[in-house]
């Protein structure tokens, strides 16, 4: 996903966080989709330091641009909005230490959506370091 924009990024963060969960809900086992409902649970609670991350960027800035972000030097709002939108992607991708949930879906035997949530969540963490660094720096 290329963006020029941090609002587009932490929407499609929380769309990612919602087709995860539609994938999941595929298997019809009762242990898989209790799993993905808690999931579901800790993505929706995610949401907020996410969106939150990004008004307090805009708030501080007056801009969502990268390019213009990367140009500006880094207040310490924007450190603090910047770590409310690690802390969203972190819970959004499932990944520690909010891997507890994400782990109960994945014990079911030759489920087909493992490599889909996995690969989508390691090239969300990479483009949100990316997107992070080039905020802070």
């Amino acid at each position: 996903m290329i963006t020029g924009d941090l609002f587009n990024f932490t929407l499609f963060m929380a769309l990612v966080g919602i087709l995860n969960i539609g994938i999941v809900s595929a298997v019809k086992q009762t242990t898989v989709l209790n799993s993905a409902f808690n999931y579901g649970l800790i993505a929706m609670m995610c949401s907020l330091p996410l969106f939150g991350g990004a008004a307090i960027i805009l708030a501080a800035t007056g801009t969502l641009s990268l390019a213009v972000l990367s140009q500006m030097p880094a207040s310490p709002m924007v450190v603090f909005g910047a770590a409310l939108m690690l802390l969203g992607i972190l819970g959004e991708s499932g990944v520690a230490p909010f891997f507890a949930s994400k782990a109960e879906m994945f014990r079911t035997a030759g489920s087909p959506f493992i490599v889909i949530i996995h690969l989508s969540s390691l090239f969300i963490i990479v483009r949100a370091v990316e997107i992070l660094l080039l905020v802070l720096w």
